[in-house]
């Protein structure tokens, strides 16, 4: 029946021809692998879609994989002695981490596996990274020796010049 249909209608046929080359030559050109990789769901990319909206325009997220990825380049604001730059950017660092806890969905966060921030400075870049479930509990904490514990136990820092 359905065959006896598609041939009263042989445009459709033709159609559904083109659709396939067309899908075919796609493929080959690798659009549609990377249309597969953007389909698979994980927490990290269900936070994403509610981190995005929040964001200032120096930061690019990623997600590889399950783990969270963000870049931030600073934008000049104010000038900075040596011995105070260090100070600045981690302070920046910390304030970036609770931004990221507190505009993010509290349950999808929680299963991201690793949280990756990395704060570049023209003389010092320094890299964070930290577990999805630590993170969570900065979107809660107010007083500030909790918060610097807090990052002493659960965030590794690293510094490149």
């Amino acid at each position: 029946m359905i065959a006896k249909n598609l041939f009263k209608n042989p445009v459709l046929i033709i159609g559904i021809l083109f659709l396939a080359i067309f899908l075919m030559g796609l493929s080959k050109k690798g659009y549609l692998r990377n249309a597969r990789k953007n389909l698979i769901p994980t927490s990290c990319r269900a936070t994403l879609v509610k981190l995005n909206r929040r964001i200032p325009a120096n930061w690019k997220t990623e997600c590889e994989g399950n783990n969270l990825s963000i870049n931030i380049t600073y934008v000049e604001t104010k000038k900075f002695d040596d011995s105070k730059l260090r100070q600045y950017l981690y302070r920046e660092v910390a304030n970036n981490l609770i931004h990221i806890a507190k505009n993010s969905p509290d349950d999808n966060l929680e299963r991201v596996d690793i949280v990756r921030l990395k704060y570049q400075h023209p003389k010092l870049i320094v890299n964070a990274v930290t577990e999805g479930k630590y993170l969570v509990k900065l979107a809660t904490l107010k007083n500030k020796k909790l918060i610097a514990e807090h990052f002493k136990t659960t965030v590794q820092i690293q510094e490149t010049k």
